[in-house]
């Protein structure tokens, strides 16, 4: 009976998908022939070196070919997915053949053109994501050349990324109607074309770096104002943004041409980035007009511009700000205590201004705020330190700051980086520098990635920080007395920099103990005695300056000191050895090599980390040959055996030499 009811139901299956030819005896569903053939087209024109495609073979089923998918129940290609698979050549749009085609992406790969095929294409309306948006994905790529007509001869298609190519032929004016175009890098210009006017359902806009000049003034701004979010950064578009009023959420129009006052904005606006454009005026006409109703300004920024005059006192209608870049411009005068009703701020960039004054802002209570540069202003008074604990990165350079360095500065648990370069401050380092425990851990901080320019290395370099860097900055001031032996405790510090003071006093030996130390800055000071041995243990050095002291003896030996240019001990008359070509003799004191490993006060140092480095060695060799043995049985058995062929080899030896000199005596 059992048998019989599983033959019907058997039969019953088979009945219901006879129709698809799927009633086989194995029950498996093989693709369709007609998919199978497209694919294999475009697989003739992929370069494939990275052998990312082994399983591309006329003799599998080709739904289990890598990167393909297809539907359970009918066998047919439904999805493309070879994003990054190092693949190179040709584009064969004969994909656009397997009529149930519903995801394509091939972008993060190096294809090079796309090939329309040479016969009619079929209608695909039903190319589009799982979440039925319609999309192709053909970005991160060096494609080159015009776009095919037959790529954009589909219907329905929403969603086009072409970004990151290097397509040079013009865009056909028809493309249907798309909700995100991703044109980016691509040949669009000199002026904005017009089909993109057409479309209309358009909430996605990305043309940057497009080689776009100009636009139709009106028209434009009418069309992006109904656009949810607008790229038109690192064009050459030139146009007075005086009286326009900007509507979208997220607008990028930053390195372009733009003149003028800075525009209106709408309550709608979430970001908004003029940096590096030709605007001028002052900042009142966006920053002091109120708006309807309670604005969504999370990110504004209008850094390198011409703007000018003062900082405007109506911050209080943009509480909801995160992010405020107001750098490189002409802005003049005090800050205004408004300021400080932006409770939600992590970043606040006033740097390369020509702001002055007391900087007395309270930002304490500015829980959130983690960097501040106000350097290269004329800021006066003293160091601000009503800052919050959240504070991470302190750039306060190039300014008029002066008395001492405040130890409130101490409490600022989070720090990370304190730069205090080019002031008038005065006194003594104070000895709770070592109080400041991130910059002597290397866990990392966790935030926005702040670009900065810094000192280093002996030169002006551009970083965007991601919570790795710790440095101290504290050079050309009148700072003096003796570096406290705590400057050298931080010993996650990447760069020190205490040049152009007046310290004196000997260099800790502890500084050795700075293991990741990549930029060290003593020189212009007066600094005296021998050069620390442990100085040369410092393995990740990449420069170093000592020049302009009162150093003696010689320096230290090994690779990474006689490795750098002879510049950076200069004008230390007291100083002999490599790489100076000033020899040590036994009448330069303290110079000798003997003295020098021998006697000087680096030796407890230097013993304690010899034994440390003989106790880890004997423990990795022991464990790396016992460890070795206790978890490996067959290792095991084999060295056993070896030390009992060891033993019985001895036990014969000794034996018959015991009974050579038994005979000798007799």
């Amino acid at each position: 009976m059992v048998s019989q009811s599983s033959f019907l139901l058997l039969l019953l299956l088979c009945a219901t998908t006879l129709h698809r030819g799927a009633c086989i005896t194995n029950w498996q569903i093989r693709c369709n022939e007609n998919d199978r053939s497209a694919l294999l087209i475009f697989r003739r024109g992929v370069v494939n070196h990275s052998n990312k495609l082994p399983s591309w073979s006329t003799q599998e089923d080709c739904c289990e070919w890598k990167g393909v998918h297809c539907d359970n129940t009918t066998g047919r290609v439904t999805r493309l997915d070879l994003n990054q698979h190092y693949l190179q050549g040709q584009i064969n749009l004969s994909l656009f053949q397997i009529q149930f085609l519903s995801y394509l992406d091939l972008s993060l790969n190096g294809f090079t053109t796309l090939i329309a095929p040479s016969h009619t294409l079929a209608t695909f309306s039903n190319l589009h994501f799982l979440d039925l948006i319609n999309n192709i994905d053909l970005s991160f790529n060096v494609l080159q050349g015009p776009i095919p007509k037959s790529l954009l001869s589909l219907r329905n298609l929403k969603s086009l990324r072409l970004h990151y190519n290097e397509l040079n032929g013009s865009i056909p004016e028809w493309l249907g109607l798309h909700e995100q175009l991703h044109l980016s890098n691509a040949n669009l210009g000199p002026k904005f074309p017009e089909w993109i006017y057409t479309q209309q359902s358009l909430v996605y806009l990305e043309v940057p770096n497009s080689r776009i000049s100009s636009i139709n003034g009106d028209m434009f701004w009418r069309f992006v104002a109904n656009i949810t979010q607008v790229n038109l950064s690192k064009n050459t578009i030139s146009a007075d943004l005086t009286n326009i009023t900007l509507n979208s959420e997220i607008i990028f129009m930053d390195h372009n041409n733009f003149t003028g006052w800075l525009p209106n904005i709408s309550a709608n606006v979430i970001l908004l980035d003029l940096s590096h454009n030709s605007l001028f005026g002052p900042i009142s006409p966006l920053s002091c007009n109120k708006l309807d109703r309670e604005n969504s300004l999370d990110y504004l920024d209008i850094s390198s511009n011409v703007l000018t005059g003062g900082v405007p006192d109506c911050w209080e209608y943009w509480k909801s700000l995160t992010y405020l870049f107001m750098d490189s411009n002409r802005l003049t005068g005090v800050v205004p205590p408004s300021m400080a009703s932006l409770i939600h701020l992590t970043i606040l960039d006033f740097s390369n201004n020509s702001l002055s004054g007391s900087f007395s802002l309270d930002l304490s209570n500015i829980t959130n705020l983690e960097f501040i540069n106000i350097k290269q202003n004329n800021f006066s008074g003293t160091v601000p330190t009503k800052m919050p604990l959240s504070m991470e990165v302190m750039l306060l350079g190039s300014n008029q700051f002066e008395g001492n360095i405040p130890p409130q500065l101490c409490n600022l648990s989070s720090l990370i980086q304190l730069e205090l370069s080019h002031n008038k401050l005065s006194g003594p380092i104070p000895p709770c520098i070592s109080d400041l425990p991130r910059m002597g851990e290397a866990k990392r901080t966790n935030h926005y990635p702040f670009a900065f320019n810094l000192y280093n290395k002996g030169q002006e370099l551009d970083y965007r920080d991601y919570g790795l860097l710790r440095t101290l900055d504290l050079s050309s001031n009148n700072l003096s007395g003796e570096i406290p032996a705590q400057v050298f405790s931080l010993v996650q510090l990447q760069s020190l920099n205490l040049s152009r003071n007046h310290f004196t006093g000997k260099i800790s030996r502890e500084i050795g103990r700075m293991k990741n130390l990549e930029s060290l800055d003593l020189s212009n000071n007066k600094l005296y005695g021998e050069i620390p041995v442990s100085i040369s243990s410092i393995s990740f050095l990449g420069f170093l300056n000592l020049s302009y002291n009162n150093f003696t003896g010689q320096i230290p030996l090994g690779t990474q000191l006689q490795s750098f240019n002879a510049s950076i001990f200069a004008g230390n008359p007291g100083l002999c050895g490599a790489p100076l070509p000033i020899k040590c003799t036994e009448e330069s004191g303290n110079a000798d090599v003997s003295k020098q490993h021998g006697g000087n006060n680096d030796e407890p140092f230097e013993t304690e980390s010899l034994y440390l480095g003989m106790g880890v060695g004997f423990a990795v060799g022991f464990w790396g040959l016992c460890g070795s043995l206790f978890l490996n049985k067959a290792w095991r058995h084999v060295y056993i055996r070896f030390l009992n062929h060891v033993v019985d080899q001895l036990y014969v030896f000794v034996v018959v030499m015991f009974n050579s000199f038994s005979g000798t005596r007799a």
